[in-house]
Parts: structure tokens; sequence; C-alpha cells
């Protein structure tokens, strides 16, 4: 049976809109074995890709005649053979084409009985490339297949090639925009190397990817995340130098081997300051001994794109903790100056009422007064020190799992007065808020966003305070100027009818020592933004002057749940 011009040519016009329709995979190689299938007059046919996975060639499509699950499950069985056509195609990357195989194949085994012609063809777009598959044909007819048959054969199998590239280049383009987002949109550092390893591993079909970081103290590559299956667990260190990890560190270059037990590749992670640590994968030997199993130089360029995100996010994570630390300096020159300021008039007053109790002692005269003053002097002194002390332990946390839910309702049990001329509202939503807190620390700071509200609602004679949870997740904006990474996240509100704050004096409340209560270093604010930033959250108050106040608290949601 021939192939007319014409009909071939419509064909392979059909067959090659086919290749960037929107299809998967699986449908596209379905379609293209079962029209190869009929165009050729083949009894039956199969398309089989080589999987790293499994070492070796795995059946995804068929068509035609005796094809049962079993038969799908059981006819690349003997893939660990080298002696069968599809696995030398698959060795060689060059076309079979044989009229008679019982005859002209040596040894030849057909899978199902009467098998005469069969024309076997590569999946690949050029002829050095590893080859992708084997789009096999099988006649119960002598002689069934013509060059015409195989070069229509073969331009089929370049078309599924082409279109298995283009998922490839898509797949790790997408990886790699993930692991970018992964890199700066994650607050918790362990969180977010798990995931780049994950993400590697599973772009480049690895049993094991692991990140090293090397310690340029004691030279020393230490395991920082790790993901693996089949293969022995990664070490937990390296000595600079030490194996293809180390050689990796120490030449600052790629290591790219295959012995007899597995495929490496490793890949130096750059930073300004040189090699500051390794990415590598690897993959167990293969089951076939024809089957390639080795890293190609497309997944070595995959890799190193991978370990310079890697180290990029690095470099930035330092310039940021530099830009922090000049801030930090800068806050605490200021508080510095400001508090020495308002406690050097408290201790200046105590010692005024000392000299004044030593003058009343010497004359005689009521010193119980003067004792009362500078016992309050002190109790002030002590309180000062106390919100001092909180606001320098700000981040300083012992962080447990916990309900965000059960959090704030212990705040407002153990801070809402009982009797009060403000009513308060709850509004929960009602499943678990699960976050990774330091539960005393963020009672701490709901306290005091709770003291605040009532006691400007009070002193107006009134008011009410609602509080509500929520869920915003990674698709849904936060609040006007809460700038976080990109996550799921219990959004927590502090909500009342008190007297608003200027949309001037929104940003400027959370400076240090900026206050409009009598009491107080003007702390209060700065603590709550300083206990929420450290959960990896922001605070944000978005109210309208005049009609109340509205604080706004996004926490990271803990992965998993419980």
């Amino acid at each position: 049976m021939g192939i007319q011009g014409s009909l071939s040519l419509q064909q392979l016009t059909l067959l090659s809109h086919a290749a960037v329709a929107n299809w998967s995979a699986q449908e596209l190689l379905e379609h293209y074995v079962l029209e190869t299938t009929q165009a050729t007059g083949a009894t039956r046919g199969f398309v089989a890709l080589a999987e790293a996975e499994v070492g070796g060639l795995v059946l995804l499509a068929t068509a035609g005649d005796g094809w049962t699950d079993e038969a799908r499950q059981n006819r690349l069985s003997e893939r660990d053979r080298t002696n069968t056509i599809t696995s030398l195609v698959a060795r060689t990357g060059a076309p079979v084409r044989v009229a008679n195989a019982p005859v002209d194949v040596p040894g030849y085994a057909p899978f199902f009985p009467g098998i005469c012609s069969v024309l076997a063809v590569p999946l690949a777009l050029e002829r050095d490339e590893r080859v992708r598959g084997v789009l096999n044909l099988e006649s119960d007819r002598l002689d069934a297949f013509t060059g015409e048959h195989e070069a229509f054969a073969q331009t089929v199998a370049d078309l599924a090639a082409l279109r298995l590239s283009m998922d490839d280049l898509r797949e790790r383009e997408t990886a790699l925009v993930q692991i970018g987002k992964e890199l700066s949109g994650s607050p918790d550092l362990d969180a977010m190397l798990d995931r780049v390893v994950e993400i590697t591993s599973q772009v480049l079909r690895a049993e094991e990817c692991s990140l090293y970081f090397l310690d340029q103290a004691s030279q020393q590559l230490t395991l920082a995340a790790t993901r693996g299956k089949g293969v022995r667990p990664a070490r937990k260190a390296y000595v600079r130098g030490e194996g293809q990890t180390g050689a990796v560190a120490t030449t600052g270059a790629v290591v790219r081997d295959l012995d007899d037990m597995r495929a490496f590749l490793g890949a130096p992670i750059p930073s300004v300051a040189g090699v500051v640590g390794v990415l590598r994968v690897i993959r167990k030997e293969s089951s076939s001994p024809w089957f390639p199993n080795d890293f190609t130089d497309a997944e070595e360029e995959a890799l190193l794109t991978i370990a310079a995100q890697v180290g990029a996010a690095m470099d930035n994570a330092r310039l940021f903790a530099r830009l922090m630390q000049s801030e930090r300096m800068a806050t605490w020159g200021e508080m510095s100056a400001m508090s020495s300021h308002m406690i050097g008039n408290r201790v200046f007053a105590i010692k005024g009422e000392l000299n004044e109790l030593e003058y009343v002692l010497r004359t005689g005269g009521e010193v119980h007064p003067l004792v009362e003053g500078m016992k309050r002097g002190i109790f002030r002194l002590e309180e000062l020190l106390a919100e001092f002390r909180d606001f320098v332990r700000a981040g300083n946390l012992a962080p447990t799992p916990g309900d965000l839910n059960e959090l704030t309702q212990a705040a407002l049990g153990e801070t809402f007065p009982k009797r009060s001329t403000v009513v308060l509202e709850g509004s929960y939503i009602a499943k678990t808020l699960p976050v990774v807190a330091d539960g005393a620390k963020l009672k701490r700071a709901f306290s005091e966003l709770i003291e605040n509200a009532v006691t400007f609602m009070e002193a107006m004679g009134g008011g009410t305070l609602k509080v509500t949870t929520r869920i915003v997740s990674r698709r849904e904006p936060l609040p006007t100027r809460l700038s976080l990474p990109r996550s799921d996240y219990a959004l927590l509100s502090f909500e009342d009818t008190g007297p608003g704050i200027p949309e001037s004096e929104k940003e400027r409340i959370f400076r240090p020592f900026v206050t409009s209560r009598a009491r107080g270093m003007g702390l209060g604010l700065a603590i709550v933004k300083g206990i929420i930033e450290a959960h990896h959250g922001g605070i944000v108050e978005t109210g309208a002057e005049g009609q109340g106040a509205r604080f706004e608290i996004a926490l990271p949601l803990k992965k998993g749940g419980r």
C-alpha cells in the first residue's frame, strides 16, 4: 500500500497543526500513532518514550490490532535487552525497516504472533541528538513498508520530537520563573530552599537534588536542603575539595559525570564574594545497558541558571541585611538620645524630690506627699524601662504552631475590659488559621491595639471594636500599602469607631517615640510592628479620619496546616 502525494501532504499539514495545538503530549502521540498506522497500512503501532526515571523506554500510545492493557504493560518489559529492533533504534538514532523480520533479524522474537514487516523510526530532531523515543510500526504482511512509508513515519516522529522539545523548554522556563518567585517571595528560608530543590529535581528528572552552602570559616559544605527518591541519602557535609560535590566548590566549575552507579551533575552557586555553595542533581544508573542516563547540555544549562538564581537571592538577602542593620543602627541612635532624655527627666525629678525630702527631714514637716511622689516617679521609670525592653526584644521569638483565631480570642479575653462603654464584636473565619508564632509576643501586640482602641473610644463616651479574621490567598490582593511576598496569609483586623488617624500620620505612627497618649515612651505601635514583622508578616492602618482606626495584620499561614 502506498501513500498518495496529495493525501500525504494533506495529512502532514494537519499533523503539523496538531503539534502546536492545545493538546496534551499524550493526546498528540495517540493521534500520531493512529494516523501513521492507518496511513501506512500497518497492523499495529506504538510510540515509546525514553524516561530517565525508569532508565529505559516507556510505552505511551498504541494503535491497531491486538492491544490489551496487559499487552501494553508487557510490550516493553524487555527494555533491559539490547537485541530488539526498538532498542536498536533508540541506541543508534537510525531508522530500521525490515521486510521479513523472522528471517532478516537474527534471534528475532516477536511479541505478537505473525509479525513479518517492521518499521521503526527515532524521535530526535538531530542525528547526533539523544533519542527521545521510538515510533514502531508492525505488519503481518511481508515487505509491507516502503521508503515512502519510512519518510512519512520519520516526518511524524520529527513533529512529535519537536513538540516534546517545546514542552521541555516550556517546562524549564516555567520552573525557572517559579524558582525565581520562591527565591524572592518566601519569607521562610528553609521552605524557600526546599521548594527550589523540589522544583529542580522535577524539571531535571533527578532521583536526588541537594543544595549545600559553604562555610567560609571551616571551608565545609553543609547540606541546606535535599529531595531524594531511590538513591542513598545525601551526605550532611563535605570538606571543600572532597568528592564531586567538593570539587565543584573548589574549582567553581560544573562537574558532570557518569559512572556504573549514577549520573552526577553539580553546579556552583555564584556570589559577588565567590562560590558560596553547590547545587547538585543525581540519577541512578539505567537498567538498560543501551540507555544513556547522563545529564545533557541543556540540563546543565538549566542547573547553572537555577544556581545563579540562588546565588543572586543570597546576595540580595545579605544586601538587605546590611541595609536593615544600617537602619537599625540609625534607630538605635535616635532611641538612645530619646530614651536618655525621657529617663533623665524622670531621674532628675526623683533627685529633686530626694533633695526636698532631706530638707523636710532636717526642718520637720510632712514627708508623705514627697514619698508618694518618689514612688510614682520610680514606677514611671520602671514602665519606661519595661517598654524599652519590649521594643528591644520584639524580634526575639520562640515560635510554635498555633491557631490565630485562638490567639486573638485569648488576647481579647485577657485585655478587653469586663465593664466598658465599648462594645466588642467578633467575626472569625470558621476554620483553623494555622500559624507558626510566638503566642505570648502576638498576644502582647494584639493587646496594645485593643488597649489603644478602648482608651480612645472611652474618652469619647463609647464605641464599637470589631475584630475579624479571614484568609487572603496568594492570588488575592493584600490591603493597600501592605507589601509582602506572594503567599497565603491570615488577615486579622481591629476596627474601631474612635477618632481615626489622619492620612499624613498613617506611616508615622509606627515609628518609635510617636504617641498621642499621655503615658509611655511612644514605643507601643513600634513594638507591635516589630513583633508582626518578626513573624514575616505586616501591619497597616487603613481607616478613615473621623470614622475610626482600622489596623490590619497579615501573617503567613503555615504550609500543610498543623
